[in-house]
């Protein structure tokens, strides 16, 4: 999932072995920070997972559009979501928790993100055949339970192998491969734009090239790891859900839960809001001939934006802490999306999406090494970190139905469903951000 994600997710496992270092969380491996290269390897399948769903965010309604009857695009996108979702709710925790405990000779990681790369590649040549409603909403279904089997176990590599005072530039780097991604996802957009099916066989190899760069520097770490007991899959289920029993992981959880419940309404329906009610597309001499094309490039501004924000706010959430970070990014956000609900000017829409950008990455940066801080069981980090990541598949559900209260507004006044939703989205988001201050157990 979004990822960001977008859903969005964990990073870097660190080479140069020392036996005499050892990080907290019971941490097994053995190893002293590295370098900025080995930050990049070990995140590479962030990039793929961002590039994933920034152009399936943005062309698939596009798709929807086409193919559904005039004034309820937004029910049928907001379903298909919405079945993506559900699976979502558990598959992370799930995935993660059976990772805890595999013993393969591949390791605990590998092993899910090749299979979860693997299916990517089989989802994309299902959504480039699709041609009705229920294909697509098969095909996306397909890719969050890819993602989920890859990004559910990967999600672990911040608490479980970078040192605490590392974790806010770990989650810098992070998010800046995150919002790279998304740069690199305008780019084979615009190019491709007449040829989805490209695009979806871009989206397949971008994902098993990553996987692979990934997988590599995994391997290289797990060969320097003492061997350790895994625990034997518990006899009962709900001991999934025992990280959310946890004061300090509910309110990790629920602001997070929050902060995507806003970015999901504006990024689900964002296409349909420009073809609706912007509908001219003109900046200066730039001129664009659709409402795909728009949000491509309004969405290249925000990571550009983003990814500047995210580097200087990891090194700051290092120094002044990780709340004092997030709560700022959360004004940073709350104010354009507000001035975003009461205007139909592209042009307008430019500076809005750079401020919300600089707010978005501040909040990237700092968001997973706050989460890191106050993990529950240092013994199951994945299932952990999966768990945590529903915060992010819950608010897609409701982002899913809110398609269809925007069509039933928008009857009524046309227009009119997009501004209530994306208001509803920036309370959302500014709640999200300021309740982070009731976290105990991080700076």
């Amino acid at each position: 999932m979004v990822s960001e994600s977008l859903r969005m997710r964990s990073l870097l496992c660190l080479l140069a072995v020392r036996k005499d270092t050892a990080f907290a969380l019971g941490n097994p491996y053995r190893v002293t920070p590295p370098r900025n290269p080995w930050y990049f390897g070990l995140s590479a399948f962030w990039f793929a997972t961002s590039f994933k769903w920034f152009i399936l965010f943005f062309l698939v309604p596009s798709l929807v559009e086409q193919i559904v009857p005039g004034g309820e695009k937004g029910t049928y996108w907001g379903m298909i979501v919405w079945i993506g979702a559900t699976e979502a709710m558990v598959g992370p925790a799930l995935m993660g928790w059976l990772s805890d405990r595999t013993t393969s000779r591949w390791g605990r990681r590998r092993p899910y993100l090749a299979v979860g790369a693997g299916m990517t590649a089989i989802a994309m040549l299902v959504m480039s055949e699709a041609g009705s409603v229920a294909a697509f909403a098969i095909g996306y279904l397909l890719v969050q339970i890819s993602d989920d089997v890859g990004t559910g176990p990967y999600s672990s590599a911040i608490p479980e192998l970078v040192p605490l005072e590392k974790r806010g530039r770990a989650s810098g780097s992070m998010a800046l491969l995150q919002l790279t991604g998304q740069l690199a996802a305008v780019g084979f957009g615009l190019a491709l734009k007449s040829s989805p099916q490209w695009i979806f066989g871009s989206i397949a190899l971008v994902n098993l090239a990553c996987a692979a760069v990934s997988i590599h520097s995994i391997r290289k770490l797990e060969s320097a790891a003492p061997e350790v007991q895994r625990p034997k899959i518990a006899p009962s289920f709900a001991s999934l859900w025992s990280p959310l029993k946890d004061r300090d992981f509910r309110w990790a959880w629920g602001t997070r839960f929050l902060n995507a419940l806003g970015f999901y309404i504006v990024l689900n329906y964002l296409v349909f809001y420009l073809s609706d009610v912007v509908k001219v597309f003109e900046m200066g001499p730039l001129k664009l001939g659709s409402s795909f094309e728009a949000a491509i490039v309004l969405a290249s501004v925000l990571a550009l934006s983003g990814a500047f924000a995210a580097v200087v706010g990891g090194k700051r959430a290092d120094r002044i802490g990780r709340k004092r970070v997030v709560v700022i990014a959360g004004w940073t956000m709350f104010v354009p999306l507000i001035v975003f609900c009461f205007t139909s000017s592209y042009a307008v829409l430019f500076p809005l999406a750079v401020m919300f950008g600089v707010g978005y990455g501040s909040y990237l940066s700092a968001d997973w090494a706050l989460v890191s801080d106050v993990l529950p069981d240092p013994d199951n980090p994945a299932r952990d970190m999966g768990v945590w990541q529903m915060g992010v598949a819950a608010p897609q559900l409701l982002s899913g139905l809110m398609g269809w209260v925007i069509d039933q507004i928008n009857h009524q006044s046309a227009g009119q469903g997009y501004r209530v939703a994306f208001l509803f989205a920036g309370v959302a988001t500014l709640l999200g951000s300021l309740l982070v201050t009731k976290i105990k157990g991080s700076t």
